[in-house]
C-alpha cells in the first residue's frame, strides 16, 4: 500500500464512531491520508490456539497463544473528502504501512486487550508506548479535548484496563483448555462427546446453580446472573447471558417443560427444567467445583494482575485436580 501523503490510522472499537470522529480528525490532520481500523481482533479475527493434547500433564497451565480464525479484510475505512469508505486493505497491511497509529475511544478491559492483541499479532510484540486518545464521553468537546491531549498506552488508565483483560484471558484460556480435556469423559457418558459443548467458567457455575431450580425462564436466569436475587451470581455480562443459556439448551442439559408464562409487561417466556441428561451430568461433577463466588475472585485477580498470577494458577490446579480425583 502506497500513498503520497503520510498515513495515520485510528483504531476504533465500533463502526458507529466513524461519523463522530471523522470531521474533527480531518480538521486536525488536513494533509494526511486518514484511515480507521474497526478492531475485530478478538474473537472475530483471532481466537485461542490450544496445544495438542499429547504428553501433557494435567492440569496444564500455560500462557495464552492466539491464531487467526477469520478473513483479514473489510475492517479498514478510508476518509475520502468528508466521507468514510470501506476498503479491501487488511488490518496487517494498514498497520504496517502507517506512519503512526493509535487507539481512540472509551476504554474497557475488552477494548484494551483487543488493541493489545491486534498489535501483538501484527508485529509480534507490544513493547513501545502507542498513542491513546481517551474519551469520557462522545460529545464534541470531549472528542476535541482528547485529540489535543493524547495519552500513551503506558499511562496508568490504559495499563489498568489492559491488566484486567490479560488476567481474564489468561484464566479463560487455561480454564477452557483443561475443561475441554478433563470434562470430556463425563460428557461422553451423557452423549455429548461429539458436540461443541464446553464448560466455560460461568456456564459450569450456572449449571450448578440450576440444580435446585424448576420452572425457570430465560428471564429468571438473567435476573439470577445479574445478582438480583438471593443467589447473587453476578456472572458474565449482559452480552453473554443469552449465549450461556442457549449453550445449555443446545446441549439438552435443560429443556422446555411445555409451559409458557407471561410477565407483568405482557412478554411471553418458555419455562425450563433440568433434563435427565443434565441431572445425570451433575452427579458426575465434583461438588467441590461449585464456586458461586468465582466472579469475585476473578475481579480481585484482575485488580492485582500480574502479581495475582500465582494465586490464579493454584486455583486452576486445585479446581481441576478435584475433578480428576473425583473421576478416578
Amino acid at each position: 500500500m502506497k500513498t503520497q501523503k503520510p498515513t495515520i490510522v485510528f483504531v476504533i472499537i465500533f463502526q458507529s464512531c466513524l461519523n463522530l470522529f471523522k470531521g474533527k480528525i480531518r480538521k486536525k490532520w488536513p494533509n494526511h491520508s486518514i484511515y480507521f481500523l474497526v478492531n475485530p481482533s478478538v474473537p472475530i479475527l483471532n481466537e485461542f490456539d490450544y496445544p495438542e493434547n499429547k504428553n501433557l500433564l494435567f492440569p496444564y497451565i500455560t500462557n495464552p497463544i492466539w491464531k487467526s480464525c477469520g478473513e483479514d479484510i473489510g475492517y479498514v475505512w478510508h476518509l475520502e473528502n468528508e466521507e468514510v469508505v470501506k476498503t479491501n486493505y487488511s488490518t496487517t497491511e494498514i498497520l504496517k504501512s502507517a506512519e503512526t497509529f493509535s487507539y481512540i475511544g472509551s476504554l474497557g478491559s475488552s477494548d484494551a486487550i483487543a488493541f493489545y492483541t491486534l498489535i501483538l499479532l501484527t508485529f509480534g510484540k507490544f513493547e513501545k508506548p502507542y498513542l491513546f486518545y481517551y474519551l469520557d464521553d462522545f460529545g464534541d468537546k470531549a472528542i476535541a479535548f482528547s485529540l489535543n491531549n493524547p495519552l500513551t498506552t503506558d499511562h496508568p488508565r490504559f495499563q489498568e484496563k489492559l491488566n484486567h483483560g490479560l488476567a481474564k484471558r489468561y484464566f479463560e484460556y487455561n480454564f477452557n483448555f483443561n475443561s475441554c480435556v478433563l470434562f470430556k469423559p463425563i460428557l461422553k457418558q451423557v452423549g455429548l462427546s461429539d458436540s461443541n459443548f464446553v464448560f466455560t467458567k460461568y456456564v459450569l457455575q450456572l449449571f450448578f446453580a440450576l440444580e435446585y431450580c424448576s420452572n425457570f425462564t430465560e428471564k429468571d436466569l438473567v435476573i439470577m446472573m445479574e445478582g438480583h436475587d438471593d443467589k447473587g451470581l453476578y456472572m458474565g455480562s449482559p452480552y453473554s447471558y443469552y449465549t450461556m443459556f442457549m449453550h445449555l439448551v443446545n446441549a439438552e442439559l435443560i429443556e422446555y417443560n411445555g409451559i409458557d408464562e407471561i410477565d407483568e409487561y405482557g412478554e411471553q417466556y418458555k419455562q425450563y427444567n433440568l433434563s435427565e441428561r443434565g441431572k445425570k451430568l451433575l452427579k458426575l461433577i465434583n461438588t467441590d467445583c461449585r464456586d458461586l463466588y468465582l466472579f469475585r475472585k476473578i475481579d480481585l485477580w484482575q485488580e492485582n494482575w500480574p502479581e495475582s498470577k500465582q494465586e490464579m494458577n493454584r486455583y486452576l490446579i486445585d479446581f481441576f485436580t478435584k475433578q480428576m480425583q473425583f473421576m478416578s
